[in-house]
């Protein structure tokens, strides 16, 4: 799933229909603006399933508390809306999810062990999670579509073109995919916290 459509894309600049060429150059804008807000915020923002295999929280890591291992382990991806299974990678079974079990998680990423401290090894802990937004919230999809517009009017990035008597500039930000200063700012509550 992009953050917009062509055919969004294509009512946003008015143009009556496009060309199957004009629909993939329209389609490559989209997915190069959704990298651009994705490698500001550090994470993809679209739901997947992922399994990752994470470290353990040391007293070297100043996220979490000071000791030698930590009740509460930040998972790379967020919001978090399921969490499929959780094991340790030197234990063949997997843990047990609930509040009097073996680990609890937040939509915030965070996976709280119960009764204990998470491993502070290297790849010690096994997750299998569901994270990013089902709809991605209007704010990004309209900062993608202004940033594909940006690729679609300036196709050649030009930030100055004479013919003849005929002068055009562009401003920095029209050169290209680039985000604002308050384009940053409201990203930042989407950027991966680890």
């Amino acid at each position: 799933m992009a953050y917009a459509t062509a055919d969004e894309l294509r009512r946003l600049l008015r143009i009556e229909s496009f060309t199957e060429d004009e629909t993939a150059t329209a389609e490559l804008l989209i997915e190069l603006a959704q990298g651009v807000i994705e490698g500001e915020t550090g994470q993809a923002l679209e739901q997947s399933t992922d399994t990752v295999i994470l470290d353990g929280p040391t007293d070297e890591d100043p996220r979490y508390h000071p000791a030698t291992g930590s009740r509460k382990l930040i998972l790379p991806r967020w919001p978090v809306t399921a969490v499929a299974s959780v094991s340790l990678t030197d234990e063949a079974e997997p843990l047990v999810f609930g509040p009097v079990e073996d680990y609890t998680w937040s939509a915030a990423g965070i996976l709280h062990r119960r009764g204990g401290d998470w491993p502070s090894q290297d790849r010690a802990v096994e997750v299998t999670y569901t994270a990013g937004y089902s709809t991605i919230p209007p704010g990004l999809k309209r900062m993608c579509l202004r940033l594909a517009v940006s690729g679609w009017a300036n196709p050649e990035f030009l930030s100055a073109e004479t013919l003849g008597d005929h002068s055009r500039q562009f401003s920095a930000e029209a050169l290209g995919m680039e985000l604002t200063p308050a384009d940053r700012r409201t990203l930042g509550a989407y950027r991966a916290r680890t």
